[in-house]
């Protein structure tokens, strides 16, 4: 095997091994970032219950009363708010501290309704605290997302030295050309048409 891949036979050049290096660390490197693309993934997916909890433990699920619409300031008045429109509520967290705040109704709500909220432990509006299943999830795709980014790298380095081992040959074919030419077409001395030595 070290024998086929060093001398394989008389029409082997150098250039032509380093091709042969060139796909080999190709395939090296794409294997290299596909292991740790799936290492990442599987470190992801098997930590994500551990921090939807950690997560889940800095937020608190409260009571807030509808105030009333976002945009006026006037006094709650009967009718139904919409999902989606941005409502002023008020809460009380943590305990004998009273928050206002505004926010986007997630159901439709009447004035004085209580809707559940997630607060931080300040009282402040916080998003819901992610599920495990949304962090695995979010950690495959940054996971695919890295070995396409590292896989791409490792192919555009490839096409370089593929392009240099190019460009190298042509320059060996123009010298090794320059230097058989003359004698091949009889122009010994160089001259177009003088007679062979």
């Amino acid at each position: 095997m070290r024998r086929v891949l060093r001398d394989p036979g008389p029409l082997w050049r150098p250039l032509d091994r380093a091709r042969s290096r060139a796909r080999l660390l190709l395939i090296c490197g794409l294997l290299l970032v596909l292991a740790a693309g799936a290492v990442q993934a599987a470190h992801g997916v098997a930590t994500a219950p551990a921090r939807a909890r950690a997560q889940a433990e800095r937020l608190h699920r409260v009571d807030a009363s509808v105030l009333g619409a976002a945009g006026s300031d006037a006094p709650a008045v009967a009718g139904r708010l919409r999902a989606g429109e941005q409502v002023r509520a008020a809460w009380t967290y943590p305990a004998g501290h009273p928050v206002t705040g505004r926010f986007a109704l997630t159901g439709d709500a009447a004035p004085g309704q209580s809707v559940p909220i997630w607060v931080t432990d300040r009282g402040d509006l916080a998003d819901p605290p992610p599920s495990a299943a949304g962090l695995a999830l979010l950690a495959v795709a940054a996971a695919a997302v890295c070995l396409l980014a590292f896989g791409l790298l490792v192919y555009l380095l490839y096409l370089l030295r593929c392009r240099s081992l190019d460009h190298r040959a042509q320059r060996q074919w123009a010298a090794d050309w320059a230097r058989v030419e003359p004698h091949w077409s009889g122009r010994v001395d160089g001259r177009p048409g003088s007679p062979a030595a």
